[in-house]
């Protein structure tokens, strides 16, 4: 289990350690940023080794040799390896005044979505050749920061602090360090409200990277004034930035930005991933995320203050995808019926089928209006079909459910008045498995509720638009708390709810909820939410509901992730193109292999 955490339970998990466990609060900061100082010292050895590509940097990036040591080569682009082979993550953003420099650019191509990263950390060549600014808050991400300065410095690194604060606001376990830090020579610039920030940008124009420890999980508020204009500094350095813990004012529940936010490559978040850091915005905001331990056990403090969500993990569901039997046949293997369809819009139809046919079910019938079933006919081969009588839907759509397993209905089926009939008697009468998409959610629009008194099992797969119409609300508002949205429609709906995008979530009526790390960008296609439905139904047909839906999402996923990795583009995937994928990847998570590795 990866277990994924709120801002609440992160605090809750510290105050158990220090109270109950007994681990003082000075402890847990000096584990935590020792940690990071390990990740941010393998992160200065990478660059510094060139890998890949040092060319091209600003004359400040490399330095003269010192006595005995190797020249120094460009500390930037290049790349922490994620320890899982070579992985493509999310693409590089438009230009946004962070970074000016094409190289930098470039560099914000994703290796790796999320790595774990085991104590005491990762070993680097010291001295470290590397000129680094720290940027200091007063409370106690400052503090980490405060350690991460006095580890470098150690390690003989080139280390500045900035404090945005007067020093006489750092209490606790932070002026601990603040302390320690100072005492040992390392050098420190105030700037508190009022002051100029031109130190902080000359420093940031000779540096090769930038740790940000301004605010961590703690804040709840919009950053502005003095700390808003030190952020907007950060944001146009063209140095390599790092976050300690969370960028400073992404809120650390929702992923959104609480006013400024910092724009970082990479963060080092302490102990858990915080479930902010896994939506789309999060994902932009913190880049590539490392998970350092804070040097306690975590199952009995995990135990006690709980988490709010798992990462779904490949070995999770390689064991559900068991080998069949020998003598299984295409009933056993799965008999699946696809309600999609109607005219112009066949190829949703034909997609969702294809889909559910390469991810396993035996049988696959398409179930569509009667004045577009001719033109199906003539597309399909290892398809069946069966026509709906406008005049008597009903009892068309009761013979066509006879002896099916799973249903996926929805795409491109319309939004008619004999659509809703079909639809509504489908959803809330059929006491089976189904996968409801597109045009099906959209007719529940605003009536959210009746799909709690639904027959059978019911997985909603929404994007943020028909989830937003779902709950009367805009997809921007759904994407500003992804989470709240999604726990609100399983209230509503007593169903399994899938919401995709970048860090797709499914929340189940238990509570329980699971977050893709997989995926990228090429998977923005038509068509590809399709796929997914159909994959899902076919899955249904031989695993429990909440595993199908964990199963379906991180193989759509990983399609994505395979597509990339052979073409290294994050465009021109055709969602028929993902089906194609699948039987492979199915293969590969049952053995327990890599599927980045095909």
């Amino acid at each position: 289990m990866i277990p994924v955490l709120s801002r609440a339970q992160m605090r809750a998990y510290d105050k158990h350690a220090i109270h109950q466990c007994h681990v003082p609060g000075v402890v847990l900061m000096e584990n935590a940023g020792r940690g990071a100082a390990d990740v941010i010292s393998a992160i200065i050895e990478a660059r510094s080794a060139g890998r890949p590509g040092a060319a091209g940097l600003p004359a400040h990036a490399a330095h003269p040799a010192a006595p005995g040591h190797a020249p120094q080569r460009a500390l930037w682009p290049a790349t922490l390896p994620s320890g899982g082979g070579r992985r493509a993550g999310s693409v590089p953003p438009p230009p946004n005044g962070r970074r000016d420099v094409e190289d930098a650019r470039a560099a914000r191509i994703r290796a790796f979505p999320v790595r774990h990263v085991p104590s005491p950390g990762q070993p680097a060549t010291y001295p470290l050749l590397a000129r680094v600014v720290v940027v200091c808050g007063a409370g106690n991400n400052g503090g980490d920061g405060f350690v991460v300065a006095r580890h470098l410095l150690a390690r003989g690194a080139e280390v500045q602090v900035f404090l945005a604060a007067p020093s006489e606001k750092v209490t606790g376990d932070s002026r601990i360090n603040h302390d320690a830090y100072v005492d040992l020579g390392g050098a420190l610039t105030e700037l508190p409200p009022g002051a100029p920030l031109a130190p902080l940008e000359a420093a940031l124009a000779e540096a090769d990277l930038v740790v940000d420890a301004l605010f961590g999980t703690g804040l709840d508020r919009p950053i502005e004034g003095h700390l808003a204009d030190v952020i907007g500094v950060l944001n146009t350095a063209t140095c390599l930035c790092i976050a300690l813990d969370v960028p400073s004012g992404l809120d650390a529940d929702s992923g959104a930005p609480l006013g400024a936010a910092v724009q970082a490559d990479e963060t080092v978040t302490f102990g858990h991933l915080k479930i902010g850091l896994l939506t789309p915005e999060g994902t932009r905001l913190a880049g590539n995320v490392h998970v350092v331990d804070l040097g306690v056990p975590d199952r009995p403090i995990l135990a006690q203050v709980g988490h709010v969500a798992e990462v779904i993990r490949k070995e999770t569901v390689g064991a559900h995808l068991r080998p069949r039997e020998a003598s299984v046949y295409k009933h056993q293997a799965g008999n699946v019926l696809v309600i999609a369809g109607s005219s112009g819009k066949l190829g949703a139809a034909l997609l969702t089928a294809r889909a559910a046919m390469r991810t396993g079910a035996g049988l696959v019938t398409i179930c569509t209006w009667a004045d577009a079933a001719p033109a199906m006919e003539s597309r399909v081969v290892e398809l069946m079909t069966t026509a709906i009588d406008p005049a008597r839907i009903e009892a068309s759509l009761d013979g066509a459910l006879a002896g099916r397993r799973a249903v996926a209905i929805g795409p491109g089926f319309g939004l008619d008045d004999r659509a809703r009939a079909a639809v509504d008697h489908v959803v809330l009468g059929w006491d089976g498995l189904k996968v409801v998409d597109a045009d099906a959610l959209t007719h529940f629009a605003g009536r959210p509720e009746a799909l709690a008194t639904a027959r059978g099992c019911l997985v909603l797969t929404p994007h943020s638009g028909e989830l937003g119409r779902l709950l009367g609300r805009s997809a921007r508002a759904v994407e500003e708390d992804r989470f709240g949205a999604v726990r609100e429609a399983v209230a509503l709906t007593r169903a399994i709810v899938l919401l995709k995008g970048a860090r797709t979530v499914i929340a189940l009526p238990d509570g329980r909820m699971f977050i893709c790390m997989a995926g990228n960008p090429a998977l923005a296609t038509a068509g590809s939410g399709d796929v997914l439905s159909g994959m899902i139904a076919a899955l249904l047909c031989s695993m429990d509901p909440s595993a199908a839906a964990c199963a379906g999402v991180l193989i759509h996923a990983l399609a994505g992730d395979v597509w990339r990795a052979r073409t290294g583009s994050d465009r021109g995937l055709l969602a028929s193109e993902i089906a194609e994928l699948v039987p492979g990847l199915i293969a590969s998570l049952a053995a327990g292999s890599d599927p980045l590795s095909m």
